[in-house]
């Protein structure tokens, strides 16, 4: 088979249209994905102290946002004892577990995923 050249051309309009596409995207400032993130870290902190076991308050109480890290910690000693517990006795586990964090997470994450999503779809249009 022979080399065949291969011409590629443009219209004015969809340079113009993908230009103001990148120019579009370049609005979405890294302080813009910060407040994303920072938001859903502190929703994902305001629902974790939600579900926490709430007997004496030092679980809820030791469960911060670092928006420096972006990081979520809980620095109770037993955070990961309970949220590993499960109420099943068939797994031979304690009964009364109290899922606070993992689940939390699952749930934040994909509500920023969304918010991002929705803030680039924004930033083309």
């Amino acid at each position: 088979m022979a080399n065949q050249d291969i011409s590629i051309k443009l219209n004015k309009s969809d340079v113009s249209k993908a230009a103001r596409a990148i120019g579009n995207l370049s609005v979405l400032s890294t302080s813009k994905l910060n407040y994303l993130i920072d938001r859903s870290g502190m929703l994902i902190v305001r629902n974790m102290k939600v579900d926490a076991q709430k007997d004496t308050g030092n679980l809820v109480n030791n469960i911060t946002y670092n928006a420096i890290q972006k990081s979520i910690i809980s620095k109770a000693p037993y955070s990961a004892a309970l949220e590993n517990m499960t109420s099943s006795k068939e797994k031979g586990s304690v009964k009364g577990a109290y899922q606070f964090f993992w689940i939390n997470i699952n749930r934040g994450l994909l509500i920023l995923i969304m918010d991002l999503n929705n803030a680039i779809k924004r930033s083309l249009r």
